[in-house]
């Protein structure tokens, strides 16, 4: 390369960086758990066609206060009423369901006269209020805590904001919040959750980034003991996540949690093109080549090999196409071109470094090259002396794996993502065990015969069969449709009294209740459960989050219960925001596998061409599938389920690990293309890329774990299985390998 050519390469990169550097700064931060939705799907389709009939599933935030002395004490109650009434001031409140809201009605000479259940202001009906609580539970459990200890407020928020008025709404709500003090006050919702995990990605952005500088900083530093060795490999990935940030700013998406960790994967990643460069210059140097001829000859020799691997890499990341969440797709679309970019960066600002600036002293010294000649030369010789041991070991760290592979389960839970003593998922399991729960549960029901409605007589018994099993075999709370509607008449015409909250069972009292209804019918109660004059409906309610693979058995039972004993006037369809993550969760798990399937395909025939031979293709496959399978049995021995967050690790690892495969078998092809024996080329492969393997292993595997101190288990996960894959992935590429090259190489 002319130094000229080498100069206009450098002034084209601090262009391109001053404008990408640009673009960074219009970078934003996002979570919308809509964009977790799968696209393209009937089930979305219909659950937005079901939010644009009722209220949604998700605009609300529940509140929930405590207090330890019990809540029948009047500075407790009147402090949370003050709660209340403030909490209303902000505009995008709708309403609030809370206690001090929870009424009973009796029909007056006016018309109906609403009766409260509870009298903060006047300590002398406290007894007489827990009492009629208490005995007739209505309202227990979603209300008012089973140890009348804590309230809950459910504070519904105007549908359909953007992001920007979601946080507006959040620190308005956090404000109020703020200026009161209870024993124990605790927060869930999409609001909360939103806003939490914005943060936490924002913090998490910047720790990865910083470790990921420093760990690369001294992994170099300890092998190179030169400012020049750790300066050159640094500002190449250094730019690589400049660029790839940057052409996220120009398009305008913003960061997510996925994409968070789109600059640690590329730092890490993009090292080891530069290390293999670097190492084979270096060598090039050492064998006496002018300055010039030593990277001519490295970027000849090594060239190919690095191109594929980046075209692996590349091909691994794109295995999340697959999936149907947004975020997802976008990790491994932007992961993609990050390594790209990263290759291009390689291949045109390294060796304009090298060319424009003198050989680094490094060069003809290689400090630690004697720790590596002895590790990379030990392992060699202990796979050729151990041959048959290598096999046996292989096989039956293969059956193990198969074994516990079958031990993985598809599952998720709705807060996975944060750990068990995070402050949100202490708030959610709050709601879990004193309350109905937290996580929504959806059913739209729906006439046969377009004549009728929902208050037919025939259709409620059929609606009375669903609401009985809901609440005594799905065990859904706070359980709301169109039959409160039939109670809460019932129960005005009688005075107000608890028992009569039933749908009536004689004929003349129930046509006195449905003229009641019919005077009602323009409260907005009716809106929120009926739709399409009457001839649709809605089971609404809370219920504890036993994770999607016990929910769908239970969606299952359901199902088979009314096949077995149907439903003579109605329909029903399962649906809400839960319902599609858990099918999502187990669709996305399928399609991972089914990428995964693919590349492992793509690499096969083109290591096949490249080598012109099938059993090269397969000799590739072998020590990157093992990998594979010991992190699907360890998956499945420790109890990890399959999820969103690790079924998109295989890709990604296998894209990443493959690279060892193809610089060993590209060297090895090399040097029995000098007319070396297979042995003598085995152990110059080893010994030469060997090193450079350890070297960018040491640092992909490092720089992933550190990702294991993750706050979000899907990113912990992430960290933690892909650095145990590569690690194993580079113990079969120097171990395994060469055992089975040997084999199929007789002579």
């Amino acid at each position: 390369m002319s130094k000229a050519l080498a100069r206009f390469i450098v002034l084209l990169v601090i262009v391109f960086t001053g404008i990408a550097g640009y673009q960074i700064t219009t970078l934003e931060f996002d979570y919308e758990f809509e964009h977790f939705f799968p696209s393209e799907d009937t089930s979305l389709d219909f659950y937005l066609e079901y939010n644009e009939k009722f209220a949604t599933d998700v605009d609300f935030v529940l509140l929930a206060l405590k207090n330890d002395d019990g809540i029948f004490d009047k500075e407790f109650l009147l402090k949370a009423k003050s709660l209340r009434e403030e909490l209303l001031t902000v505009d995008e409140v709708k309403r609030i369901i809370s206690p001090f809201d929870a009424k009973d009605y009796a029909i007056g000479p006016f018309g109906p006269i609403a009766i409260s259940l509870l009298h903060p202001e006047d300590e002398s009906r406290y007894n007489a209020d827990s009492t009629r609580i208490y005995k007739f539970q209505k309202e227990v459990g979603s209300l008012f805590s089973e140890d009348a200890k804590s309230i809950s407020m459910v504070i519904e928020i105007e549908p359909n904001l953007s992001k920007v008025e979601t946080d507006t709404v959040y620190f308005k709500l956090k404000e109020v919040l703020d200026r009161y003090e209870f024993d124990q006050m605790h927060t869930a919702g999409k609001v909360i959750g939103q806003a939490y995990y914005i943060d936490q990605i924002k913090y998490e952005f910047t720790l990865f980034f910083i470790l990921a500088v420093l760990l690369v900083v001294l992994i170099l530093s300890l092998v190179y003991r030169s400012i020049w060795g750790v300066v050159v490999p640094l500002l190449i990935v250094v730019l690589s996540v400049i660029w790839s940030l940057g052409l996220m700013g120009l398009i305008g998406k913003p960061i997510d949690i996925m994409t968070a960790l789109l600059p640690l994967i590329l730092f890490v990643v993009g090292i080891s093109d530069v290390i293999h460069l670097l190492s084979r210059y270096f060598e090039e140097i050492r064998n006496g080549l002018s300055k010039d001829s030593a990277i001519r000859i490295s970027y000849k020799q090594v060239g190919m090999a690095t191109f594929l691997t980046s075209l692996t890499t590349a091909l691994g990341f794109l295995t999340l196409l697959t999936s149907g969440i947004r975020p997802v797709r976008e990790l491994g679309i932007y992961a993609a071109i990050g390594v790209f970019i990263a290759f291009i960066l390689a291949f045109s600002l390294l060796p304009s470094i090298l060319a424009l600036n003198p050989v680094p002293k490094l060069a003809y010294k290689e400090p630690s090259s004697l720790f590596w000649n002895k590790l990379v030369r030990k392992m060699f010789l202990f796979s050729m002396r151990n041959q048959t041991t290598v096999l046996v070991v292989s096989l039956i760290v293969v059956i193990v794996s198969a074994i516990g592979i079958s031990n993985i389960k598809v599952d998720n839970y709705l807060l996975e993502d944060v750990g068990p003593d995070d402050p949100m998922r202490k708030s959610f399991m709050y709601f879990e065990e004193n309350f109905a729960g937290a996580r929504p549960f959806e059913l739209f029901v729906s006439v046969k015969d377009s004549s009728s409605n929902m208050f037919d007589r025939a259709v409620v018994k059929d609606l009375q069969r669903i609401d009985s099993y809901l609440k005594d075999e799905y065990e859904v709370g706070f359980l709301l449709s169109p039959l409160n509607v039939l109670r809460t008449a019932n129960q005005a015409l009688s005075g107000g009294h608890d028992t009569a909250y039933v749908v009536p069972t004689s004929e003349s009292r129930y046509n006195s209740v449905l003229r009641l209804v019919s005077r009602i019918q323009k409260r907005p109660e009716f809106n929120a459960l009926l739709a399409n004059e009457f001839r649709e409906g809605r089971f609404t309610g809370k219920m504890s989050d036993l994770g999607g693979l016990q929910t769908k058995k239970m969606n299952e039972e359901l199902v088979a219960h009314f096949d077995k004993f149907p439903l003579e006037t109605i329909d029903f369809r399962l649906t809400g925001m839960a319902l599609l993550i858990d099918k999502n969760n187990e669709t996305l798990s399928m399609n991972m596998m089914s990428g995964l399937i693919f590349a492992l395909l793509v690499v096969a025939i083109i290591m096949g061409v490249l080598f012109k031979s099938l059993r090269m293709a397969l000799i590739t496959l072998i020590p990157n599938v093992l990998p594979l399978m010991v992190i699907g049995g360890f998956m499945g021995l420790t109890g990890i389920d399959l999820k969103v967050s690790t079924s998109i690790i295989f890709g990604i690892a296998f894209g990443i690990a493959v690279d060892d495969s193809i610089h060993y078998l590209s060297k090895f092809k090399l040097e029995l293309s000098k007319g070396r024996s297979v042995i003598w080329a085995l152990r110059r492969t080893s010994i030469s890329t060997g090193k450079a393997i350890l070297l960018t292993s040491l640092i992909l595997c490092s720089g992933f774990l550190t990702l294991s101190s993750s706050s979000f288990t899907s990113t912990h996960y992430v960290g933690l299985l892909i650095s145990i894959t590569l690690a194993v992935a580079v113990v079969a590429d120097l171990i395994l390998l060469p055992v089975l090259l040997r084999k199929i190489y007789k002579k």
